[in-house]
């Protein structure tokens, strides 16, 4: 059969409809009831179910960029946490350089002070070891013996001592000062070191980390996207479903009516053929041409040309003739002894229900309403209101 286009097709319940007959014997216009077109139902369960698969790949790959993302801000935390112990570490070390520095300034000044006074006590002690023995025995109080002028002698080489170790601890404080700051110049550039390191460190994390939160904002969206394609592939499949629950539901619908209808009269014999054009799809499991999974095809499909003219197969009253879900336009005949027909996808209704007809009348006119996959008859026999093999009961 020509696959022409699909249309999903989505009716009121069978029963609940209210058919307007249509005057005896004229022509309805065509009532048909179309939805956009729509892939097939295995496509659709394809499609959700590769949908499933790429959301659930997504859900995973962005928490695993966020489980990264996570260690990677620890990391950040960590890394700003030394680099801000380094800069307080040298912050540390510049106070304690210009502490230093003031410690030098005035050590320098000592020593110099120191200096002064040496030379101005050498100078003093000079004149005085070199000078005539009074001034010197004055200096001692007036000694006037040798022994009195060795004694002063001594005095005089004991305070030269005491001034050039006064000289010495000046400077060799002053030593100590310098020590400590080159000493403390090294632990400076130690520090420096350090701090440049772990603000490096942090930077570069810092930019790995921005790259990695894009990365999880990619993924997120990426999951969203996939989300929306999901969402629509199970809607799809879900107005499958619906429509192939409505078909049901219009096929129970057409068996409830003719269980309510008497099951007197006789049983008719054989039909006629009710349109002109070959069969193209027989009674039985079939690949669905639309839904695409094996189903019950519960007619005959005839392949007869748009507008040609539909038959009744035998004689009996139209209990049915509107729109019935995936049957499209459909008439239903009952012919009394249980038995009746069922032609669907019309195009068009010549009958009206409560109208009775008589075999080989024409009823409707061949259409592509319902589901259906282009211009065709389905034409179905119903015992009891269950559908049977046609075949058996055509002529």
């Amino acid at each position: 059969m020509l696959r022409i286009r699909v249309w999903a097709v989505v009716a009121a319940p069978l029963l609940a409809l209210t058919i307007a007959p249509a005057p005896a014997g004229s022509v309805a216009r065509e009532r048909v009831h179309q939805a956009t077109p729509a892939p097939d139902f295995e496509a659709a369960s394809n499609d959700e179910a590769k949908a499933v698969a790429a959301v659930t790949a997504a859900r995973a790959r962005r928490a695993d960029l966020e489980a990264r993302a996570h260690d990677l801000d620890a990391r950040v935390a960590r890394a700003d946490a030394t680099m801000q112990s380094r800069a307080a570490d040298l912050d540390r070390v510049d106070r304690a350089r210009r502490a230093l520095e003031t410690r030098i300034a005035e050590s320098r000044l000592k020593l110099q002070a120191a200096r002064r006074r040496s030379g101005r006590n050498a100078a003093l002690l000079y004149r005085q070891a070199g000078a005539s023995a009074p001034p010197a025995l004055a200096a001692l109080g007036g000694a006037k013996s040798i022994h009195d002028a060795s004694a002063a002698q001594q005095y005089l080489s004991n305070v030269g001592e005491r001034v050039a170790a006064d000289l010495d601890a000046v400077r060799i404080a002053h030593l100590d000062v310098v020590d400590a700051q080159h000493a403390l110049k090294l632990r400076r550039h130690t520090v420096a070191e350090a701090a440049r390191a772990a603000a490096t460190e942090a930077a570069s994390l810092r930019t790995v980390q921005a790259e990695e939160r894009r990365a999880v904002d990619a993924a997120r969206s990426v999951e969203a996207q996939l989300g929306a394609v999901l969402a629509n592939a199970q809607s799809r499949k879900a107005e499958f479903e619906r429509a192939a629950a409505a078909n049901r539901a219009a096929s129970s619908g057409i068996t409830d009516v003719l269980h309510a209808r008497p099951n007197g009269g006789s049983t008719p014999g054989r039909f006629r053929f009710p349109a002109d054009g070959p069969i193209t799809s027989p009674f039985g499991e079939r690949m669905h041409p639309i839904f695409h999974t094996m189903r019950m095809h519960t007619g005959i499909d005839i392949g007869a040309g748009y507008g040609s003219a539909v038959r009744a197969g035998g004689d009996g009253v139209v209990v049915l003739a509107g729109p019935a879900s995936g049957y499209g336009n459909a008439i239903v005949v009952d012919h009394g002894g249980g038995i009746a027909t069922l032609y669907g996808h019309l195009s068009r209704f010549a009958v009206h229900a409560g109208q009775r007809v008589t075999a080989g009348q024409t009823i409707g006119a061949v259409g592509n309403t319902g589901n259906s996959t282009g211009p065709h008859l389905h034409f179905e026999v119903r015992v009891q209101g269950v559908p049977v093999d046609p075949m058996p009961y055509l002529r």
